[in-house]
């Protein structure tokens, strides 16, 4: 009877052992022809997509120009912070995203940015979400 238990419970510790390596979040992104989406537990995930709209929220006044008035800021803000995603910009979110940006754009550690540290700190972090400018 010990025996029998004992085959049991090792039989079962190895079929969960190799149900648990067998399992496959359907992260469709591997392998060499990857998808810009997957499933992350029962959670949908799309690409993600800048805010297009105009910022708004308690936060917007507190964050610097250069993050509330250009293409590249915005989607910096609302693809660098979650809590901003629907464009709405808490007092936190702005606090933090100006920290953030500040110390990213400062690369000669001076702890002074200059326009063209701005510029170039904003182009490189809004990367390939912000294309051309729209037509009018």
């Amino acid at each position: 009877m010990r025996t029998r238990k004992i085959l049991f419970f090792l039989a079962a510790g190895a079929a969960l052992t190799a149900g648990a390596c067998a399992y496959d979040d359907y992260q469709y992104a591997r392998g060499p022809h990857p998808v810009a989406h997957a499933y992350a537990g029962s959670e949908w995930r799309a690409p993600r997509e800048p805010y297009r709209g105009e910022l708004s929220g308690p936060g917007v006044e507190i964050l610097d120009n250069w993050l509330k008035e250009t293409r590249e800021g915005r989607a910096i803000v609302t693809l660098g912070f979650s809590d901003a995603a629907q464009g709405v910009v808490s007092e936190d979110v702005a606090h933090r995203a100006n920290v953030w940006f500040r110390r990213y754009a400062d690369r000669d550690g001076d702890m002074r940015i200059t326009d063209p540290e701005i510029r170039t700190a904003l182009v490189a972090a809004a990367g390939r979400h912000v294309g051309a400018p729209p037509a009018d």
